[in-house]
C-alpha cells in the first residue's frame, strides 16, 4: 500500500480521535461500515482520512475539516490513485469532498460522475413526542416476516426506485427482526408504519427503515413511533441519530417536529460509464 495510507484496523483510534468525533454524526454509518471484516478499510498515516466500503455499495469518504485546499486535494487524487483498480458504485462524503474524489477517479477509469441524492443527518438530544396519536408500538416478531419484508419492498421501491428479489427482501426482513430493534406501530389490529433501531455506537444508535404505508399517512404514526424509537436510546445513553433524503420535504418535517436536529449533509455521487 502506498505510504501515504494505511489499512484501518478494528476499533482504529482515529474513529474515536477528536477531528472524527467532530464530523461523528454525519458519518456515523462509517462505524458500521469499518466494523465489517468484509470491508474496504483506509486511512491516511496522520488520521486525516477515512475511506471505507462494504463491497457492492458506496464507500464512505472523510476528511478532516480545516485542511488547507492544497493539501485536501492531495489527498484525494492520491486517494483515487490508491484505489483506482477497485470498482465502485459512487461515493459519499460531504459534497466539495464527493466531487473532487468522484472527478479524480471517474478520469482515472474513463468514467463519469453525477449527483444522485443528499442525505441529511439528524440527531435528537430531547424527544418531542407527538400528543393525540392513536396506536401502540410493538417489537416485531418471527410471525411479522411477511409482512416486514412486504413493506421493505414497498420502501426500496419508493425511496430508492428499486425494486429487491423476494428470497433477498426475505432474507433482509428475517434479519432484521432477528436483531430485535424492528418496531412496528399498531393501530386497530393493523401494522400501520414500522422503524428500526438499525445499528448502535459508543455514542449513538442509528435509526431506519421508517415506513408508513401509503393509506395511513398524514396522522402521525411515522413521528410517534420514531419517538418512541428514539426515547429508548436515550434511556440507554445514547443519542438517536438518522438520515433522511433531503428533497424530502415531509420526512424532514416528521423528525424536525419530534426534535431531530440537522447535522450536515452527505452527498451521494455516482459513476457511470
Amino acid at each position: 500500500m502506498n505510504w501515504m495510507f494505511l489499512k484501518l484496523t478494528d476499533r482504529d483510534p482515529v474513529l474515536n480521535g477528536s477531528l472524527f468525533l467532530e464530523d461523528e454524526i454525519r458519518f456515523n454509518l462509517l462505524h458500521l461500515i469499518c466494523g465489517s471484516p468484509d470491508a474496504l478499510r483506509i486511512k491516511n498515516c496522520s488520521n486525516e482520512l477515512i475511506f471505507a466500503q462494504t463491497p457492492g455499495f458506496n464507500p464512505w469518504l472523510w476528511v478532516a475539516p480545516g485542511l488547507s485546499e492544497e493539501r485536501e486535494d492531495e489527498l484525494l487524487r492520491k486517494l483515487a490513485e490508491q484505489v483506482r483498480p477497485h470498482d465502485f458504485p459512487g461515493v459519499s462524503a460531504d459534497y466539495r469532498i464527493a466531487e473532487t474524489f468522484a472527478r479524480y477517479y471517474a478520469e482515472s477509469r474513463g468514467f463519469k460522475h453525477e449527483p444522485y441524492m443528499i442525505l441529511e443527518a439528524y440527531a435528537c438530544p430531547e424527544v418531542k413526542s407527538p400528543s393525540d396519536v392513536g396506536g401502540v408500538i410493538e417489537r416485531a416478531n418471527s410471525r411479522h416476516t411477511e409482512m416486514i419484508a412486504a413493506y421493505l419492498a414497498a420502501f426500496s421501491k419508493e425511496v430508492f426506485n428499486v425494486s429487491p428479489q423476494p428470497n433477498e427482501v426475505y432474507k433482509a426482513a428475517t434479519a432484521a427482526i432477528g436483531t430485535g430493534g424492528l418496531y412496528l406501530w399498531q393501530e386497530g389490529g393493523e401494522t400501520v408504519s414500522i422503524a428500526r433501531i438499525a445499528h448502535r455506537t459508543a455514542r449513538h444508535a442509528r435509526i431506519n427503515d421508517v415506513y408508513t404505508v401509503p393509506g395511513a399517512r398524514k396522522k402521525g404514526y411515522a413521528s410517534a413511533i420514531v419517538a418512541a424509537l428514539s426515547d429508548y436510546c436515550l434511556r440507554d445513553g445514547l443519542t438517536p441519530m438518522l438520515y433522511a433524503d433531503a428533497k424530502n420535504p415531509d420526512s424532514n418535517k416528521v423528525y424536525q417536529s419530534i426534535g431531530f436536529v440537522g447535522a450536515g449533509r452527505i452527498a451521494d455521487v455516482r459513476f457511470k460509464q
